[in-house]
Order: C-alpha cells, then structure tokens, then sequence
C-alpha cells in the first residue's frame, strides 16, 4: 500500500514539474517574441517632428494625370486653443475611457469583439486613440497579427513617454476630416470658415463625427448623413456625462453655416466625380494617411474623352429643361465596358463646383419602369417567350384594408398584347400582372444576381417592385452595369475602377483583373436584349436612336420625380437620370424625352471612333432550351433555317391570323420565335334569325357565363341553344393579395408612370 501511494505522488511530482516547465517556456517564448517586437518598433521620440511624405497621382487609362493627392493647409495647433467641446466630442465618440486606460482599453476591445461575432461582420472597432495614433504614425492597415501587437506595444511606449494631454493634441493634429483636410485647425477652416476656439456645440460634434468615414459624412457631399451622424456624436456625450439632454436637444437644433470654400483637396482634379469615387475606394482599403502621403501611383480605367463628352451632353440636357421651365436641376451618367466591368464614365451631377454629391454611385433613386426589364427577364428564363400573349385590362390588388389599382401611362387599356410589346410601349398592368404570375420573391432573386444589391428580400417583395416601387432605390452605375450583362451574353462583370496601384518606386501594391461571372444563360440574354431593341427602334425610347445596334429601356416615376434611360450596345452600356436633389417633382419630364436625348447624344459621340457591331446571336436549340418543347418545336426543328420569316399576326391576339381576324400586321421573326398557334377569338359569322339570338356575357377565360369577378369578358349575341349552362367557377371573390377585377373596377394610379 505505501509503494503504491508513493508510486502515485512520484507521477503528481513529475506532472507538476513539467507543467511548471511548460508554462515557463510558454513565458519564455511570449516574452522573447515581444522583445523581438520590441526591437523593430521605431523610435516614439519622433512623433513631434514627423512630417508628410510624398504626394500619390491618380492617372486616366490613358496614363494622363488626373489628380495629386496631398495634405493641404496642415497647421499645427496647441491643445489649449483646441475647443473644450471638440476634445470632449472626439474622445466621446472615439475613446470615451481615455483617460482611464494605459492605452489599451480592454474593455472596449473584448466588447467591440462580442459585438462583431454577434453580428459577423466588423461593425465596431476597439482601438483606442493612442492605438489609432501609432497605426497612423508607424504602421499600415494591414490586417496581421503581428501588426496589432506592434500597435499594442508602440501604444504602451507613447503612453509611457507621452501625458495624455500631449497623446490627445498629437491625435487631434494628425487625423483625417475629409476635403484634404488634415488636423482640426484645417477642418474647422474647411467646413465652417472659423478658427477652432470659436466652433459652437454643434459644429464640434459634427467635425467629431467625420475621422470614420469622411467622405460618406461630409456635409459636402450629404448633409443628411453628416446630420444623423452628428446626432451620434451628440447622444454619446450625454452618454458619458459630458453634456446634458438639453444641451443635446438645443445642439441638434442649431444650423450649420458651412463655408462655400468646399473643395479644399479637390481642387485641380480632372474629372472630379470619378475622382472622388476612386478616392473614396483608395481611403477605405488603404487609410487616409497612405493615400495621401505615401506617394501611390494610381492607374484607373476613366476615358478621359468619354467623361468630357457625357459631362457636356448632360449639361446640354439639363440646360434645355431649365430653358423649358421643366424643372431638371440635376443629373448623372455612368457608363463601363461589360466586357470587362472598367469605369469609363462617372459624372455625378452638374456642377461639381457647387455640389459635391456624386449622384452616378452615392444616389439611391426609384428606377420607375426601367426596372422593368428585370421582371422580362425572370419571365424568359422561366419558359416565356416574347411572343406569349397576355390581357392588357383593369386589375386591382388587396393588401390589408387598401385597395391597389395599378394603371397604364396613358389609362388606356389593350386587351391581347405580347410580351414583347408590352415592354416596348412599357405597358405596366402586363409588368404587374406577370410579376404576380412569377412571384415577387423570384424577381428579387433576379435582380440580385444582376448586381442591384439594394434590392432587398423582404422589404421589395411586392407586386409594386414591377413598377420599379424599391424601399432604397438604385444608382445609375449599379443600373449601367446590370443592363450591360444583357449586351456580354449573360456574363456580369464587376464594375472596377483602379487596374493597379504601385509605390513611388514601381513595386507592385495591387492589380485588380477583371471579375466575370456567367449570371443568365447567352439565349436569354440575346432574347431581353431583342426585345429592348424594340423599345429603341418604335417603343418608348425612339429618341435614343443611335444609327447603330443598341438596346434600352425609360424609366419614369410618379409625378416625373425621376427620368432614366439606360442603354448598351455590345461595345458601351450607359445610364442616365434626371431629377431633383430634394425629390421633388419636375414637369412631366419622363425617360422617353430628356433622358433618352442625353443618352443619345452621349453614346453617338462616344462611340464615334469605333465600328458598329451586332450583339450576340444565340441559337436555335438554346432559345428552345428556355420553354417547353411543343409539337410545333418538334415540326420546326426539321426546318433548318436561320433567316427571319415574315408571318401574318392578328393584332388583337398576337397569334397567327386566320382570314377572319379584321386587323392583321406583319413581323419578322426568327424561326423558332414565332407564335404559337391560330387565333381562335375570330371566326365565320353564321346568321342567324335575330329572334334567335340572345346577348350573354361570357368569361373569355373560362368559355361559361361570366360572373363579377371575371377579368376578361366578352359581350355576344348566341342562339339560345348554344349558350353555356354554367357560370364561370374560376374567378371569385378576392382574398388579400390575391387578385380581384371587375369590368367598372376605378383606375387609381400607380407607383409608375411610364411614356
């Protein structure tokens, strides 16, 4: 027993030794990786007398330069003349435990890090403001381990050498607030024209609010941001106890004199919307500080000739709606290549001088019926074709207690039109009634695998998303770039901007290729993009003929609130929009007019040097790949034939005519496109004895009686024996969301009104 026992605490003893020796290695080893830090890290004696460093140049894709990106106006400032206010307001909202913490603040790392695992994504940052102040003076925003413990070390030497009123004044003299402004001295000249002492409550928390995101919060470039995140700052100082509510309420309240002086940073830029969208890109990936002191060299893909022609055209246009008394205060034009996805065209309004707001990408606008094609396209790759036929008459929609009656632009209804011509003349009880047909969801679907990120599950999945009714909107460049997949043969390619970055010295920083992804099949695309053709050559959009092969679709919302054209050829994909900043209605300005002329205008003079070519042609076999196979698909596929047949249509029916049908027109189709079928709405006329013949209503759908929740009735005279027996069982009453249409159903408008 006792050599057992003794056996036993022998094994305890060697385990505890070796536990002990484990975990001094392990202290060992931290500790000696720490002190090899330690000796890489640079001397924090030199922050006093750092300086900027090179100025980056931004090139077109032409290797012309664009802009030189440098720190402007930068002046040093005391902390005592630093407004008490904006020191409060900045440690509120960047490191409200400043003067608690050693320099790292554990707290508000562990809870920034529940919070981004809570939300999977990085949502919260936990570095304090000495940490931002080492990473702005010694390192990069490399995203590494060994980055972070270098800033934790270089953060506990500049705690040791430093007070915290020095740490806080070298903070506030170095940080970037947006418009080249470096420095708070700088911004508060830049934003308000003041001397920083003299900044109101209000204007420091603005200024406070801008070091996250200085272009997204300028005031510059949208007041609404920079309001609500001002209202941020403010709420988290009376978090903190360094204001009261009152003083909270009365800061929120007051106006904000921002100075006309706004293009401090900007000044010299060619092509300054594209700039500052590349800027912005550039500062988020790379930090402020890099951009515009390491000295980049920037190659983008802007055509420089492009963008001074779209920037005429566009001013052209909204010039001759001014002169109109239309009401056209704004515009943009975004226009890439689809083949590869480069940014050719960014103007994002009309002056940039006198408004800053990059419309082409910042602007959520509602795309009215240019969302349309999307609904055509759902429909295509679910086996539709342009020829199926459907009935342009009044409907309406229950959803809760209210009643939705969409109309047509014009309130006049069609009865059988095609697919294909519906979309031509953007006939919107057809977009409503297929949409109802698909299911919201499936369009939403859709849409996003387009690139219209800002259409939402959920939030958009409605019957109203056929009119182009979102919750956010789109920008003319996320639409520039769905429409422009059709004309690359279903291939979405990822709008880019920068093709590569390198140092001053050549090294190489980054090189973006071209992203493609096949997104729809060709045959569907070649089949949107035949029938936008139509909406060009005799549909809505006859103004943006160009002479050579383009596709497109107008956009026009209620009360004229914005008019769009988009347009691609297999060369160019454009779109353009027009309307006010404050969403207010202009005067019936709609896609077909204005849009479609600036359009115009823009892609004739832009594609100028380069030859007409035809879009894509995709094949018998996969046109008939997208629907169901019929027996006259079987018959036809005995006929090979690639030329277009000419086939007699009756217009009211949209099938093939009989020699009753009163109104027959002629269309060219490709073999395998033409209708399905004879029109069985016409016939003989057999006479009757008039006594013989009773006048019924009956359901066209059905072929019985109609009842008052028929959508289509036809009024005839019949002989008594041929009447139907039985009253229609398919139409009944409505349930919400579902349907109900009766022949004196009220017109109501729309979300949409289209030309």
């Amino acid at each position: 027993m006792c050599r057992s026992n003794r056996g036993k605490v022998s094994v305890l003893a060697v385990l505890m030794i070796a536990l002990f020796l484990i975990t001094v290695g392990i202290i060992g080893s931290v500790i000696g990786m720490l002190a090899g830090y330690s000796k890489q890290l640079p001397d924090v004696d030199s922050i006093s007398s750092y300086r900027p460093s090179e100025t980056t140049k931004i090139y077109a894709d032409n290797g012309e330069l664009i802009a030189n990106l440098y720190i402007e106006n930068r002046t040093l400032v005391p902390l005592s003349q630093i407004s008490e206010n904006l020191q409060l307001a900045i440690i509120a909202v960047e490191d409200a435990r400043f003067y608690e913490h050693r320099g790292i603040d554990i707290y508000r790392t562990l809870g920034a890090l529940v919070e981004n695992i809570r939300s999977r994504q990085v949502v919260q940052g936990g570095s304090t403001i000495t940490q931002q102040l080492a990473r702005s003076l010694f390192l990069t925003r490399e995203k590494t381990a060994s980055r972070k413990i270098k800033e934790v070390l270089l953060s506990f030497q500049i705690e040791r050498r430093y007070s915290k009123e020095e740490i806080l004044e070298l903070y506030l003299n170095q940080i970037y607030f947006g418009q080249g402004a470096y420095g708070v001295k700088t911004a508060a000249r830049v934003y308000f024209g003041k001397e920083i002492k003299d900044l109101s409550l209000a204007e420091c928390a603005l200024l406070a609010g801008l070091p996250r995101s200085p272009i997204n919060y300028s005031p510059f470039n949208s007041l609404e941001l920079a309001k609500k995140r001002q209202a941020v700052v403010l709420e988290r100082m009376v978090e903190v106890g360094f204001i009261t509510q009152e003083q909270d309420l009365k800061a929120k309240k007051a106006p904000l004199h921002l100075t006309k002086a706004r293009t401090v940073g900007t000044m010299g830029f060619r092509a300054p919307y594209f700039v500052t969208y590349v800027l912005d890109q550039l500062i988020d990936e790379y930090g402020a500080s890099l951009v515009y002191r390491g000295g980049l060299q920037v190659y983008t893909t802007l055509d420089l000739r492009m963008q001074a022609i779209a920037d005429k055209a566009l001013k052209s246009g909204i010039n001759q709606g001014l002169a109109q008394h239309l009401g056209t205060e704004q515009g943009a034009i975004a226009a890439l290549d689809p083949h590869s996805g480069y940014i050719k065209v960014l103007v994002g309004g009309y002056d940039f001088k006198k408004s800053q707001f990059n419309r082409a990408w910042q602007a959520k606008r509602q795309p009215g019926s240019a969302f349309k094609p999307f609904v055509y396209l759902t429909a295509l790759d679910n086996g539709y074709s342009p020829n199926d036929v459907f009935i342009d008459s009044p409907v309406e929609y229950l959803a809760g207690d209210k009643i939705w009656r969409p109309k047509n632009y014009d309130g006049k209804f069609r009865g059988s039109i095609t697919l294909r011509r519906a979309l031509e003349y953007s006939i919107n009880i057809i977009a409503v009634k297929l949409i109802d047909k698909l299911g919201p969801a499936e369009v939403v679907e859709y849409a996003q695998r387009m690139g219209l990120s800002t259409v939402k599950r959920i939030e958009d999945e409605n019957l109203a998303l056929a009119l182009g009714g979102l919750t956010y909107g789109v920008s003319p460049l996320q639409m520039a770039s769905a429409f422009g997949i059709w004309g690359n043969e279903g291939i979405r390619c990822t709008p880019m901007a920068i093709k590569k970055i390198t140092y001053s010295n050549g090294l190489l920083l980054k090189e973006n290729l071209p992203q493609r992804e096949e997104v729809i099949s060709p045959a569907t695309a070649f089949l949107i993009t035949d029938m936008l053709k139509g909406v060009i050559t005799h549909g809505t959009g006859r103004r943006a003929s160009i002479g050579r092969p383009a596709a497109g679709k107008t956009g026009t919302t209620s009360d004229w609130r914005d008019a769009w054209f988009i347009g691609y050829t297999p060369e160019l994909s454009s779109a353009v929009w027009i309307g006010k900043d404050d969403h207010s209605p202009m005067r019936r300005v709609v896609g077909g007019t204005l849009p479609a002329q600036i359009w115009a205008e823009f892609m004739k003079e832009a594609l100028a040097k380069t030859s007409p070519s035809q879009f894509a042609q995709s094949s018998r076999e996969e046109l008939r790949s997208l629907r169901r196979k019929t027996k006259e698909d079987e018959e036809r596929e005995s006929t090979p034939s690639s030329q277009e047949i000419e086939v007699e249509i009756c217009k009211e029916s949209g099938k093939l005519a009989t020699p009753y049908c009163p109104e027959i027109i002629v269309r060219k189709f490709k073999p395998g496109e033409e209708p399905k079928g004879k029109c069985s709405i016409h016939g003989p006329e057999k006479k009757k004895p008039e006594e013989d013949l009773i006048k019924v209503d009956i359901c066209r759908i059905s072929g019985k009686l109609a009842n008052e929740y028929c959508p289509e009735v036809i009024t005839k005279k019949m002989p008594r024996n041929e009447v139907p027996k039985e009253i229609c069982k398919i139409h009944g009453p409505p349930s919400v969301g579902v349907r109900s249409i009766r022949p004196d159903a009220e017109k109501e408008k729309g979300t949409d009104e289209e030309e």
